[in-house]
């Protein structure tokens, strides 16, 4: 292992207290909070954005276009893991995180700025696909890290709890994102939102991302990472050391992270383009159904954190995906009824709806558990947003656009079997990886990350 000169700013510390650990979550959880409004912007955007980007005379063709454009944006993520991951790794992951949650919001900014096709020709489909991609970059250095960053403050006590805010943060971005749209859409209708009221949720990123950065930049870096600085031990080339010394275990939880992402992309990503598309349901109806039940919904995430100190990781994800897959096809038959009844078939629908999401979310605590706990201290921001992201990019940015393929190819329900694939696959490796992994790592006590790595490379010799 080479060494880097450690950074001068930072103590030796390797002691987490529960008030700081607080802070980071509370840190973390408004990051990805400005990660998830920003992205979710975009997907209930959508049909709004589609004619006045990629002008066709199919609706339809428009839409996945558009929904093309939004997996690009994940596709940039890995690139970003890796960028990121290596600033994180050698400059600390307080300094990445400043400069990830910039980026998005900059990105994001930018976004509501662009000139449409009408004004600018090909150039503005051009301008909005680089956009996404600088979006999606910083994104790929942003859950990873955050969760690392927490991981390494809170002094392994209620890890799952603490990892339980990143997810959170997310949700109530995704919950945000529709509740603004859909007041928009009430105060100006559906011709103020085409013409322009489509950037006003984009451009309010801006004062959100300035807000999250004046929290950021007050906090300290991690414990571990100030101690493993101060004993000049920081490593000299994080992307070689991990893709090299645990690539098994990335591989193993980028197909954990790939299993929560696809099914968020069914449940939250994809469920507003049925309602909106499929089923031709008033836009107003599907915002607010959405925000609402996003909102309710998200105390799984607290759930599951819970779950995960109190009695393990397998347990909360046979909890969480043995819910939401049970649920899934009652669900999208129920969603029918929003497009025909009144109030009340909007109430059916959301007691279906937040308990699918609940269940979905219970489980991603125990997947960050494992994500960042799985890797040694001098390489995890590398391992963990690279397999978080790689994971991300099948599951999120490709599941909404195999989502829509699948409706159209094969009935209005065909995509609640990407829920059933996911769930299986989620339960079925958890399974293998705790029932392999040493027993300092159940919850509640210091995980060696590089004896769970060493396990794993074992088992597949």
């Amino acid at each position: 292992m080479s060494k880097a000169t450690p950074n001068p700013r930072v103590l030796p510390d390797a002691t987490g207290t529960r008030s700081s650990a607080a802070r980071v979550g509370t840190a973390s959880m408004l990051g990805t909070f400005i990660e998830f409004y920003d992205f979710t912007c975009y997907g209930f955007l959508v049909v709004y954005m589609a004619p006045l980007f990629f002008p066709t005379g199919d609706r339809a063709t428009g839409i996945l276009t558009s929904l093309g454009v939004y997996g690009v944006g994940y596709l940039a993520r890995p690139l970003g893991a890796l960028f990121f991951g290596r600033l994180g790794d050698r400059r600390g992951r307080r300094s990445a995180l400043l400069v990830t949650v910039i980026g998005m919001g900059g990105a994001t900014t930018a976004m509501g700025l662009l000139p449409t096709y009408g004004t600018a020709g090909v150039a503005a489909p051009v301008l909005l696909v680089l956009v996404r991609m600088v979006q999606g970059f910083c994104a790929g250095g942003e859950i990873g890290g955050a969760a690392t960053l927490v991981s390494e403050s809170d002094g392994g006590r209620r890890r799952g709890r603490f990892q339980a805010l990143i997810p959170l943060g997310s949700s109530l971005g995704v919950a945000v994102a529709p509740a603004v749209v859909g007041v928009l859409v009430t105060v100006l209708g559906t011709q103020g939102m085409a013409h322009w009221g489509w950037r006003v949720p984009l451009l309010l990123s801006a004062a959100m991302t300035l807000a999250v950065v004046v929290y950021r930049v007050r906090l300290e870096d991690s414990p571990e990472f100030r101690s493993l600085a101060a004993a000049d031990a920081v490593e000299r080339s994080p992307v070689l050391a991990a893709l090299r010394g645990h690539w098994r275990m990335i591989a193993v939880a980028a197909v954990l992270n790939l299993v929560v992402t696809m099914v968020l992309g069914v449940l939250v990503n994809y469920m507003s383009i049925y309602l909106l598309t499929v089923l031709d349901v008033p836009a107003i109806r599907v915002y607010w159904l959405s925000a609402v039940c996003l909102f309710l919904g998200a105390s799984g995430f607290l759930v599951g954190g819970w779950w995960t100190d109190r009695f393990g990781r397998r347990s909360a994800m046979l909890l969480g995906y043995g819910g939401s897959a049970a649920l899934v096809f009652p669900l999208l038959y129920g969603m029918r009824a929003v497009a025909t009844g009144g109030a009340w078939a909007l109430v059916g629908a959301g007691a279906l709806y937040v308990p699918a999401l609940a269940f979905s979310y219970a489980a991603a605590p125990a997947m960050y558990v494992t994500l960042t706990q799985a890797f040694p201290t001098r390489v995890r921001y590398t391992s963990a947003s690279f397999a978080y992201n790689a994971g991300a990019v099948a599951g999120g940015g490709l599941t909404p656009y195999l989502a829509a393929q699948l409706t159209r190819s094969a009935g209005p329900r065909a995509a609640g079997w990407l829920v059933i694939a996911a769930a299986v696959t989620g339960v079925t490796v958890m399974s293998v990886l705790t029932s392999r992994s040493p027993r300092s790592a159940i919850p509640g006590r210091s995980i060696d990350g590089d004896a769970i790595s060493n396990r794993i490379t074992d088992t597949n010799n």
